[in-house]
Formats: C-alpha cells, structure tokens, sequence
C-alpha cells in the first residue's frame, strides 16, 4: 500500500463518520486538538478505518494519544507492509 492510499483512506473514514468532506487536511492536522473529531467520533472513525484497511491498528489502545494524520498513516503503512 502506499502513502497516498493510506491518506485515502483516513480520508474517506473521516468523511463517512463525520457525513462530510473534512477540507484543510494534511498530515500534521492532529484529529482531536484541531477539533476535527471528538472522543465518539474518533472510535467510530478507528472502526471505519480498520473496517477499510481489513487490518487492526494494533498500536492504538488506550494510551495512544497522537492522533495525526502523519501518524495515523504511519501506522496503516506499518501494519500493511
């Protein structure tokens, strides 16, 4: 999988918990401290994403705190490859 398709993929789990396009989205926006999420809509955005990647991001439990895009791309890259 590539970089651009994990994006892709945050990208459309956004779209689909929220029921819109997020715009001004890159790699540093972080989901919870840029208010793009809240608490329940980010689990319901991991579900979508894990749901689109046919993978469970083992890294994120409850102490995982760095919810950005960068990051959460990172982790579906690690967890693909």
């Amino acid at each position: 999988m590539s970089r651009d398709i994990a994006l892709e993929h945050i990208r459309a789990a956004l779209a689909e918990v929220l029921s819109k396009k997020v715009d001004k989205l890159d790699e540093k926006s972080h989901l919870i401290k840029d208010g793009i999420v809240d608490s329940l809509d980010l689990m319901n955005f991991l579900l979508q994403l894990e749901n689109r990647i046919g993978k469970k991001l083992t890294a994120i439990d409850e102490t995982f705190s760095d919810f950005r895009v960068g990051t959460l791309a990172d982790l579906i890259l690690a967890e693909a490859g």
